[in-house]
């Protein structure tokens, strides 16, 4: 179809094609096009690309997983707007929430608030104040602190929010250390080893203040291994069998989270979903077996977020300078980087780059693509191959989905990127660019001291 690289085109949206000239598009949509309307920095979502994601996830566990109901809930802390939050609803899937900010956007974009999962590891009273008045349907408490302040506001307001609570479950996963989560050290969750978990549990039990209707743990992102989920989801229902024989409860669902990975061009061998659905159908019924309980298997709940959208989000930089140094390294410059695209500094990871106005130009040159902001760090691509790239010129980097514009920021004082969801013969803008006068509103308006 054309001369990228099957590996490379494996990476874009589904719906991307290329002009006899080269000239990339997004569900119809010219890429030059589209900067010129929206301006650049600019990220761009394909609709048919998430949708198909969504698809993906249903047919795999409709087909491999069969022990228990299965739910499905998007984590919004990979990318949240109000038209995707419509999106993930009309899927059919809840929303997996970290603060009153995204309970606010899942509310505009109205999800409905029996599918939303509340989680973090310090929540506010006036959050979660919110979430009760909300209504929304499962708090993942984190820490003793929590359940604390949960169980005041709960009797406040005379409510009996239903609860899932949040173990760390010492599994150790190969990822970035930044991307683990269910290790012993990790900052989530009520340590299981030490008893805290159970401690927390029979409180919750002895109180009759909120209902505990599960267990949830997290064990890392980017995850290759079906592994970890398995010995998560055991620990859990070992777990809730100590509960059981003790107090005669039983969890009504229980979550091993979400993380599944993506390909990536350093990483092409992703798993497909189906084999994570067979690893947890074999380990429900394997546990449940080897703990003697004749007891329902509970609901299996999944928090994926980056393999739903990191594929369908593409960032479109513009190129201004370039510098060849004195150590023979050649620069290329963009007008974006780590204020929109954290993820190379924080954690390394890799991308790749397009000509996105003639991707078929043979490769010329090796070149770091770096940013505009004021750090050394600020790095997108330390090594790609391309065509020698002239200013103005579009430079497109695939699987920009996830976790890239969430932890935008305003480094520099320079106002965050625009945001649209491409479809065929539409184009919706989901976040404006930032201007130059939003930044100074956050000013207060009062007199200078002398």
């Amino acid at each position: 179809m054309s001369s990228i690289a099957p590996a490379l085109w494996s990476l874009l949206p589904t719906s991307t094609t290329l002009s006899p000239q080269g000239v990339v598009a997004i569900a119809g949509h010219a890429v030059p096009a589209l900067a010129q309307q929206y301006g650049t920095p600019l990220y761009v979502f394909d609709r048919a690309t998430i949708e198909a994601a969504c698809r993906d996830y249903q047919r795999a566990f409709r087909a491999a997983y069969h022990a228990s109901p299965v739910r499905i809930l998007y984590a919004g802390k990979a990318y949240l707007a109000p038209p995707l939050v419509a999106l993930m609803a009309a899927q059919g899937f809840g929303l997996d929430v970290v603060s009153a900010g995204e309970l606010l956007v899942a509310q505009l974009g109205q999800m409905p608030m029996e599918r939303i999962a509340f989680h973090g590891n310090n929540k506010s009273a006036e959050e979660l104040r919110l979430a009760l008045q909300l209504g929304v349907g499962r708090i993942v408490l984190d820490n003793e602190h929590e359940l604390t302040l949960l169980t005041r506001l709960a009797r406040e307001l005379a409510v009996r929010p239903r609860v899932l609570l949040r173990v760390a479950p010492e599994v150790e996963t190969k990822t970035h250390r930044y991307l683990q989560t269910g290790h012993a050290s990790a900052k989530f969750g009520f340590a299981l080893r030490t008893g805290e978990a159970r401690a927390a549990l029979l409180r919750i039990l002895d109180e009759q203040v909120v209902e505990l209707v599960g267990l949830h743990a997290h064990s890392g992102t980017m995850l290759r291994a079906v592994e970890p989920y398995q010995l998560t989801l055991q620990r859990l229902l070992e777990l809730a069998a100590g509960l059981y024989q003790e107090r005669a409860w039983w969890p009504q669902e229980v979550s091993p989270g979400g993380g599944w990975g993506v390909q990536t061009l350093d990483e092409p061998q992703m798993p497909p979903v189906e084999l994570l659905a067979q690893a947890l159908e074999q380990c429900m019924n394997h546990t449940l077996t080897s703990l003697g309980l004749a007891l329902p298997a509970p609901t299996l709940v999944l928090e994926p977020g980056r393999s739903l959208i990191a594929r369908a989000g593409v960032a479109i930089y513009r190129v201004g300078a370039r510098k060849v140094t004195p150590g023979g390294t050649r620069y290329l410059f963009v007008d974006g980087g780590m204020a929109d695209n954290i993820r190379p500094a924080l954690y390394g990871a890799h991308y790749t780059a397009i000509p996105a106005e003639r991707a078929f130009a043979e490769p010329e040159e090796h070149v770091c693509v770096a940013g505009r902001y004021c750090e050394s760090g600020d790095i997108l691509i330390e090594r790609v191959t391309l065509p020698r790239m002239q200013a103005d010129e579009l430079l497109l980097l695939p699987t920009a989905g996830a976790y890239c514009l969430p932890m935008a920021s305003n480094y520099n004082l320079v106002p965050r990127p625009a945001v649209v969801l491409v479809a065929e013969h539409a184009c919706l803008l989901m976040e404006r660019r930032e201007t130059h006068a939003d930044l100074l509103q956050r000013y207060a308006q009062e007199p200078i001291i002398e």
